[in-house]
């Protein structure tokens, strides 16, 4: 993919100096032009993935629809350039499953890389972390319409660096819990990996604390699946630890604050608590590097999965807010 890039940042540099554009393009950075790039891709592949929906049944559209949505929301956030004399991207005319496979092969692969962010830019980078992973799941739905299980799992699994072969060192922990709250600024990137690993543990505690509730005030039959659930959770926790240090201090809390009246509506606390959990994984895998990312990386795709599959569909990418 490093050598793709290359090749097509070399082609695409001198494409802009050819042009005779602006100097505030032609002069951009290598990593404002990748950025660019990057965002012509993802409009290209939402334009194909409308049009193909266009043209699908109704068990089939509403994912393209959602993945061409998706995709377009990323190009907005990293900007595009494009040119008259471009050859245009074909746009499917009557829908194929085999049309399907090949646009969901080019959404899962561009998923496995990230481009590398401008300085000024670098708070792109959750936002497209989340878009990685929303667009692979996405495409991922859609072909599972007209294919069997086994042949959608085949397909790469999104930011995940390689085998897990490679030693890599653990994130550190963290010190300051002040910086555990969501709402609080990461100001020094070199504690990024350290914060959104916390964050996510506390989440999945904060979320497995509500499963205890909600089991314990449930009725008799609710029981066993949310003990299921609760089970499924501690294993993925457990998986999230293992990248910290042995010596780390345990985050877990013996209560958490429920919204208000939320004991009256512990399904719809734990559904919120579970998009919280998923949203800090996506966060804390895209963040981190080596085993660490591989093994983050995996968990999360997993806690997707399984969300998916009890209905949750989770959105973990919005529209921009202008």
């Amino acid at each position: 993919m490093a050598l793709t890039w290359g090749i097509g940042m070399s082609l695409f540099r001198g494409s802009l100096e050819n042009r005779g554009l602006p100097e505030e393009i032609r002069d951009s950075s290598a990593e404002q032009r990748q950025l660019w790039q990057y965002g012509s891709t993802l409009a290209n592949l939402g334009s194909q993935a409308k049009a193909l929906a266009a043209v699908a049944d109704k068990k089939t559209a509403p994912a393209l629809n959602d993945l061409s949505s998706t995709l377009s929301y990323g190009a907005q956030l990293t900007g595009q350039l494009s040119f008259d004399d471009q050859p245009k991207v074909e746009l499917a005319q009557a829908f194929t499953p085999a049309a399907l496979s090949e646009l969901t092969a080019k959404v899962t692969q561009l998923s496995t890389v990230l481009p590398t962010l401008p300085a000024d830019q670098s708070h792109l980078g959750g936002a497209l972390t989340k878009m990685a992973y929303q667009s692979n799941l996405q495409a991922r739905s859609a072909l599972r319409t007209v294919q069997s299980q086994k042949k959608v799992n085949q397909l790469p699994t999104p930011l995940v660096a390689g085998a897990g072969d490679t030693a890599g060192e653990p994130v550190g922990c963290l010190t300051d819990l002040s910086r555990l709250p969501t709402t609080s600024e990461i100001t020094d990137p070199a504690l990024a990996d350290d914060v959104l690993v916390a964050r996510a543990l506390d989440r999945g505690y904060a979320l497995d604390y509500t499963l205890q509730l909600q089991a314990a005030r449930g009725s008799n039959d609710q029981a066993p699946k949310i003990e299921e659930r609760r089970a499924k959770l501690n294993d993925e926790i457990r998986s999230v630890r293992s990248v910290l240090p042995d010596n780390c201090a345990d985050l877990r809390q013996p209560a958490y604050v429920l919204p208000q009246d939320g004991l009256q509506d512990l399904s719809s606390v734990a559904t919120a608590a579970e998009e919280d959990f998923a949203t800090q994984l996506v966060l804390a895998s895209g963040a981190s590097a080596d085993r660490a990312q591989d093994t983050l990386a995996k968990t999360t795709w997993q806690v997707l999965q399984d969300q998916r599959q009890r209905g949750l569909n989770l959105q973990l990418f919005a529209p921009v807010k202008q």
